[in-house]
């Protein structure tokens, strides 16, 4: 054979060697984070949290964002996937009231698929949260046993491309403010990192923290997405600093509100007017509603302080109207605070007993009327479903048989799959009955539902053919609108109207993501042209 031969089976085989190696390498090599460093902010998309939002997503889990192709992906992906273990005991755990912020806290404490080791020991919260160590042992093993027989590495390759435009939108939206150094220098104090995980299957944003060596706390804001840009998920600048300051300030505010549980337990009685409401928004107890208003009461010092104080009674009024009603005199004492603060050096943890004597000032006072004077109705969207009591009005007025059946049959759907516990009613009784009760939700065409015509003069909108006139005149084909309002028979209660140019667009008028916003003005959910927030005073307007 000659020697040029030779040479060349040669360096085919270390070629072939070398590919070899590399695959091998790549496949034994832990997934990474998609991320981006802005100041002392840490931005991922984290292979953790797309697993978990992966079993939810096929589970029954109510916390995840079912309306985009992102979701749509991960269920043709892993719905033959449906029967292993870790879906079951999802739900299973969430019966018992894993849910919510502890299956996120619970991820954070595994190393990154596909071995999903525990890499923390699991906190005593934790351990609390899912009664019992055993069930977040059993729960480990069988999410790593999910990642390895799903090849979770394979799907996350799939999608890296898409993770990489999430971050690379939602980065441009943290420039020119400071967040970290202002919240800082608030509590006068600071944490070992910072860190935003978003996670396009979301609902609602969370803030645990893990210890780090030093003493100090890794801290997180896993945070939903709820805009579009060219179908690439962001959250607006204003609902970053929102999510920011509240998720981050649970990680100062919680560990000090720990060290005072009999000061806390002391005032539980005021936990009593508010309780039915505070269930409704997964606080099932009185201490975790004193967390929830500080860090409320913090986020809204914060927006005064460096947004403005227009901003600043948006925010605290849309507190108000989650039944945080005792706000105000929270807010009072912090200012005392910011000024010892400055004149004295002290830090938020110096502070805490006497901010707590707020609640043990309130304990001793008549403070069922503060749950009794309830401001009116102020949105956004979804705070209108937190009543009581729903009514459901569906449309009947000039409507051909079939369109009324495919109407009817849609929001029956609606109402069965949501609100089940509610009324559902035609419009012809609703304009009759005294719903003053009740947080409405109504369909149809201004025309064809008889409630919706019977105050249409109190629409801060108008439809007039195939025009909607709002901020502008809005004339593409096919537009729907989804927007609330105070009820016009309660002002103290919200209403939701879901309406369209013409009443063929309600059918799946329900399929966008909304709920944050006053409005929305759309296409499909793919094609949204305008969302956001009302000028509220005597008469909405935009």
């Amino acid at each position: 054979m000659k020697r040029s031969t030779i040479f060349i089976i040669i360096v085919v085989i270390l070629v072939v060697n070398l590919i070899s190696y590399k695959i091998s390498n790549s496949i034994n090599q832990p997934l990474l984070p998609v991320q981006k460093q802005v100041g002392k902010l840490n931005v991922s998309i984290d292979p953790r949290m797309e697993l978990l939002t992966a079993i939810q997503g096929i589970s029954s889990c109510q916390n995840i964002q079912r309306n985009s192709f992102y979701y749509r992906s991960v269920e043709a992906y892993f719905a033959s996937f449906r029967k292993m273990q870790a879906v079951s005991y999802t739900d299973t755990l969430a019966e018992t009231g894993f849910s919510h912020d502890a299956p996120i806290e619970f991820m954070l404490h595994l190393g990154q698929p596909d071995a999903c080791e525990p890499h923390l020991p699991y906190s005593d919260y934790l351990i609390s949260r899912a009664q019992g160590e055993q069930h977040l042992v059993n729960y480990q093993k069988a999410i790593h046993e999910f990642a390895k027989t799903t090849r979770f590495r394979q799907f996350w390759r799939r999608n890296k491309s898409f993770y990489d435009q999430i971050i690379d939108l939602n980065v441009s939206g943290l420039s020119g403010t400071d967040w970290i150094s202002v919240m800082e220098a608030y509590f006068n104090s600071s944490q070992n990192s910072y860190n935003i995980v978003f996670s396009p299957l979301l609902r609602a944003g969370y803030g645990p923290s893990i210890p780090a060596e030093n003493g100090s706390k890794n801290i997180f804001a896993c945070l939903p997405l709820e805009w579009k840009e060219d179908n690439i998920p962001y959250l607006n600048r204003e609902n970053l600093m929102y999510y920011i300051w509240h998720e981050f300030g649970h990680s100062f505010v919680n560990h000090e509100v720990e060290k005072y549980v009999e000061t806390v337990e002391r005032t539980s009685v005021l936990f009593k007017p508010i309780q039915n409401e505070m269930v409704k928004q997964n606080y099932g107890n009185w201490n975790i509603c004193v967390n929830e208003h500080i860090t409320r009461a913090v986020t809204v010092r914060l927006i005064e302080n460096n947004i403005g104080k227009k901003e600043a009674d948006r925010i605290l009024n849309y507190e108000l109207e989650n039944s945080f009603i005792y706000m105000e005199p929270v807010l009072e004492k912090l200012k005392k605070y910011e000024d010892m603060r400055e004149s004295e050096k002290i830090t938020f943890s110096d502070f805490i007993p006497e901010l707590l004597t707020v609640f043990d000032s309130l304990s001793k006072t008549d403070y069922t009327a503060m749950a009794l004077s309830v401001p009116s109705f102020s949105g956004p969207i979804n705070k209108a479903y937190l009543a009581g009591k729903i009514a459901v009005i569906y449309p009947t007025n000039r409507l051909n048989n079939e369109s009324f059946n495919r109407t009817k049959k849609y929001v029956e759907s609606i109402h069965q799959r949501f609100f089940k516990e509610g009324l559902l009613i035609p419009d012809t009784i609703a304009i009759k009955a005294d719903l003053s009760d009740y947080g409405l939700i109504v369909y149809g065409a201004v025309e064809n539902n008889l409630f919706i015509e019977k105050y249409k003069s109190g629409l801060p909108f108008e439809m007039k053919g195939n025009t909607v006139i709002a901020d502008r005149e809005y004339t593409e084909s096919g537009l729907r609108l989804i927007t609330c309002l105070p009820n016009p028979q309660n002002k103290k209660l919200g209403m939701v109207i879901y309406t369209a140019t013409a009443n063929e667009n309600i059918p799946d008028i329900n399929n966008v993501f909304h709920g944050p916003e006053d409005y929305i003005i759309f296409i499909n959910r793919n094609h949204v042209l305008k969302k956001g927030f009302y000028e509220k005073t005597d008469k909405w307007r935009f």
